[in-house]
Protein backbone atom coordinates (compact mmCIF):
# COMPACT_ATOMS: atom_id res chain seq x y z
CA UNK A 1 0.00 0.00 0.00
CA UNK A 2 1.34 3.36 -0.93
CA UNK A 3 1.31 6.18 1.83
CA UNK A 4 1.52 4.32 4.36
CA UNK A 5 5.34 5.24 6.21
CA UNK A 6 8.41 4.84 4.19
CA UNK A 7 10.28 1.56 3.07
CA UNK A 8 14.00 0.85 3.94
CA UNK A 9 16.61 -0.76 1.71
CA UNK A 10 15.60 -4.00 2.01
CA UNK A 11 12.26 -3.31 1.06
CA UNK A 12 10.45 -3.52 4.66
CA UNK A 13 8.03 -1.44 6.27
CA UNK A 14 9.73 1.06 8.66
CA UNK A 15 7.21 1.07 11.86
CA UNK A 16 6.25 4.80 12.88
CA UNK A 17 4.77 3.18 16.79
CA UNK A 18 6.93 0.55 18.40
CA UNK A 19 5.23 -2.99 18.57
CA UNK A 20 3.44 -3.82 21.61
CA UNK A 21 4.92 -6.84 24.05
CA UNK A 22 3.06 -8.98 25.77
CA UNK A 23 3.45 -11.85 28.27
CA UNK A 24 1.35 -14.36 28.45
CA UNK A 25 0.03 -14.97 31.75
CA UNK A 26 -1.83 -18.26 32.65
CA UNK A 27 -4.29 -18.40 35.50
CA UNK A 28 -2.92 -21.07 38.19
CA UNK A 29 -5.34 -24.32 38.00
CA UNK A 30 -5.28 -26.01 41.82
CA UNK A 31 -4.67 -29.36 40.51
CA UNK A 32 -5.46 -31.57 43.97
CA UNK A 33 -7.98 -30.88 47.21
CA UNK A 34 -4.41 -31.18 49.56
CA UNK A 35 -3.68 -28.49 51.96
CA UNK A 36 0.11 -28.00 50.32
CA UNK A 37 -1.50 -28.18 46.79
CA UNK A 38 -3.78 -25.30 48.07
CA UNK A 39 -1.15 -23.43 49.41
CA UNK A 40 0.96 -23.12 46.12
CA UNK A 41 -2.37 -22.54 44.25
CA UNK A 42 -3.04 -19.04 46.86
CA UNK A 43 0.56 -18.07 46.37
CA UNK A 44 0.28 -18.66 42.89
CA UNK A 45 -2.81 -16.87 42.18
CA UNK A 46 -1.84 -13.70 44.22
CA UNK A 47 1.32 -13.61 41.83
CA UNK A 48 -1.29 -14.01 38.87
CA UNK A 49 -3.95 -10.86 40.04
CA UNK A 50 -0.54 -8.82 40.76
CA UNK A 51 0.49 -9.31 37.22
CA UNK A 52 -2.66 -9.17 35.82
CA UNK A 53 -3.45 -5.93 37.80
CA UNK A 54 0.00 -4.13 36.46
CA UNK A 55 -0.96 -5.17 32.67
CA UNK A 56 -4.01 -3.59 32.94
CA UNK A 57 -2.42 -0.58 34.42
CA UNK A 58 -0.58 0.06 31.84
CA UNK A 59 -3.57 -1.29 28.97
CA UNK A 60 -6.06 0.19 30.75
CA UNK A 61 -8.28 -2.67 30.32
CA UNK A 62 -10.97 -3.56 33.15
CA UNK A 63 -9.37 -6.16 35.69
CA UNK A 64 -12.71 -7.98 35.87
CA UNK A 65 -12.72 -8.56 32.15
CA UNK A 66 -9.46 -9.75 32.26
CA UNK A 67 -9.35 -12.33 35.03
CA UNK A 68 -9.94 -15.81 35.08
CA UNK A 69 -12.23 -16.31 38.21
CA UNK A 70 -11.30 -19.82 40.49
CA UNK A 71 -14.31 -21.36 39.70
CA UNK A 72 -13.05 -21.36 35.72
CA UNK A 73 -9.77 -22.38 37.00
CA UNK A 74 -10.59 -25.46 38.72
CA UNK A 75 -10.21 -28.95 37.20
CA UNK A 76 -13.81 -29.99 37.01
CA UNK A 77 -13.48 -32.87 38.86
CA UNK A 78 -12.59 -31.18 41.85
CA UNK A 79 -15.12 -28.67 41.15
CA UNK A 80 -17.59 -31.43 40.89
CA UNK A 81 -16.14 -32.42 44.48
CA UNK A 82 -16.52 -29.50 46.23
CA UNK A 83 -19.63 -28.51 44.71
CA UNK A 84 -21.05 -32.14 45.92
CA UNK A 85 -19.43 -33.25 48.95
CA UNK A 86 -18.18 -29.61 50.45
CA UNK A 87 -20.38 -26.51 49.41
CA UNK A 88 -23.38 -28.68 49.10
CA UNK A 89 -24.84 -27.41 45.82
CA UNK A 90 -24.86 -27.50 42.18
CA UNK A 91 -22.33 -27.09 40.36
CA UNK A 92 -24.09 -24.30 38.58
CA UNK A 93 -24.57 -22.27 41.58
CA UNK A 94 -21.06 -23.02 43.16
CA UNK A 95 -20.17 -18.95 43.31
CA UNK A 96 -16.63 -17.60 43.39
CA UNK A 97 -16.67 -16.24 47.39
CA UNK A 98 -17.98 -19.90 48.63
CA UNK A 99 -14.83 -21.40 46.15
CA UNK A 100 -12.12 -18.80 47.74
CA UNK A 101 -13.57 -19.25 51.35
CA UNK A 102 -13.37 -23.13 51.18
CA UNK A 103 -9.70 -22.85 49.55
CA UNK A 104 -8.57 -20.61 52.17
CA UNK A 105 -10.50 -22.66 55.03
CA UNK A 106 -8.71 -25.65 53.52
CA UNK A 107 -5.16 -23.92 52.87
CA UNK A 108 -5.33 -22.94 56.57
CA UNK A 109 -6.36 -25.28 58.95
CA UNK A 110 -3.75 -27.34 60.31
CA UNK A 111 -3.25 -30.84 58.58
CA UNK A 112 -5.17 -33.37 60.46
CA UNK A 113 -4.47 -31.13 63.75
CA UNK A 114 -1.18 -32.30 63.57
CA UNK A 115 1.40 -29.56 64.69
CA UNK A 116 4.44 -29.77 62.73
CA UNK A 117 8.45 -29.78 64.27
CA UNK A 118 8.93 -26.64 64.09
CA UNK A 119 13.06 -26.77 65.06
CA UNK A 120 13.20 -29.29 62.46
CA UNK A 121 11.40 -27.73 59.64
CA UNK A 122 13.53 -24.50 60.20
CA UNK A 123 16.92 -27.40 60.36
CA UNK A 124 15.75 -27.91 56.83
CA UNK A 125 14.45 -25.15 55.00
CA UNK A 126 16.20 -22.16 56.78
CA UNK A 127 20.11 -21.98 55.97
CA UNK A 128 22.04 -19.21 55.41
CA UNK A 129 23.93 -18.99 51.94
CA UNK A 130 26.95 -18.49 52.92
CA UNK A 131 28.24 -18.76 49.21
CA UNK A 132 26.46 -15.46 48.56
CA UNK A 133 29.23 -12.95 48.36
CA UNK A 134 26.68 -9.95 49.09
CA UNK A 135 25.92 -9.52 52.15
CA UNK A 136 22.31 -7.80 51.99
CA UNK A 137 21.27 -10.43 49.21
CA UNK A 138 22.16 -13.09 51.66
CA UNK A 139 20.29 -11.84 54.39
CA UNK A 140 17.29 -11.20 52.03
CA UNK A 141 17.24 -14.13 50.83
CA UNK A 142 17.47 -15.67 54.09
CA UNK A 143 14.23 -13.91 55.11
CA UNK A 144 12.54 -14.76 52.06
CA UNK A 145 12.95 -18.17 52.41
CA UNK A 146 11.37 -17.65 56.39
CA UNK A 147 8.31 -15.70 54.95
CA UNK A 148 7.42 -18.82 52.19
CA UNK A 149 8.43 -21.16 55.39
CA UNK A 150 5.73 -19.36 57.15
CA UNK A 151 3.59 -19.29 53.93
CA UNK A 152 3.64 -22.96 53.92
Amino acid sequence: MVGFGSVDQEGDDEMTVPQPIFEFVKAPKPTAWRQTALVRFLRERRQYLSKVRERCMVTGEDKDNVTFSIKSSVEPQILEHLAHYVLRTPVAEVTEEALRGEIERKAGDMMNDHIPDVVKLFAEGLKMDLREPNIEARVSKYFMNFDRLMED
